[in-house]
């Protein structure tokens, strides 16, 4: 059973809060491999002092790190295998799509989340999860040029757009050319069970022009 858990910024407390809700008072003792790597994209190493690292340790007392960037030096798929949880952090989309893509991760990731280990994604970590990252290509105020010409890995049928805002509204309107577009702000996050999708927050579906 796939299970994902898709934050706008999963650093927030709503987001930590939903998270404890959604998985349970054993969330000390889960076994979670963090991965970084999109925020490597922005400037290798800027994940090391923000903070939802700082969070995530504080979550759990066995975090694994994994940066794929290394996959040749180090064993990725052991520790990911293992895993309870696995958390893409945020950054930068198509970055990240590129080292799961080199690696082999985006072939495999599917079945390791569909043994049952639980998916958390944080902005970019959420967005890599549909199928296209259109929104990735204009994302307003962060655009990543290129990052549509990466496939996502396809575990959702619509694009996620983080971090909005009400003022951002008519722009996206402009710029949205897809199909469903979710707009979550951030403390927000989509829980996605296999076909059934709940918005923790207020659902704001967008339907572009083809």
């Amino acid at each position: 059973m796939t299970k994902l858990f898709l934050a706008s910024e999963m650093k927030h407390p709503d987001s930590i809060k939903k998270l404890k809700t959604y998985i349970g008072e054993s969330l000390k003792e889960k076994n979670i491999v963090y991965i970084p790597t999109a925020a490597n994209g922005e400037f290798y190493g800027s994940w090391k002092g923000g903070e939802s690292i700082k969070v995530a340790r504080s979550l759990c007392s066995n975090l694994n790190i994994i940066e794929l960037e290394n996959f040749s030096i180090i064993d990725i798929y052991s520790p990911l295998k293992k895993a309870d949880i696995i958390w893409m952090a945020g950054g930068m989309s198509g970055y990240l799509l590129y080292w799961m893509r080199r690696t082999g991760l985006n072939k495999q990731l599917p079945e390791i989340i569909n043994h049952g280990t639980h998916y958390i994604g944080s902005s970019a970590g959420s967005m890599i999860c549909a199928k296209t990252q259109l929104s990735a290509e204009w994302l307003i105020g962060d655009c990543e040029t290129g990052a549509s010409l990466i496939p996502g890995l396809g575990l959702i049928d619509f694009e996620i757009y983080p971090h909005y805002e009400d003022e951002l509204l008519p722009q996206i309107n402009i710029l949205w050319k897809g199909n469903e577009l979710y707009l979550l702000k951030n403390g927000e996050v989509i829980i996605v069970e296999d076909n059934e999708i709940r918005v923790l927050g207020e659902k704001r579906i967008l339907h572009g022009r083809n």
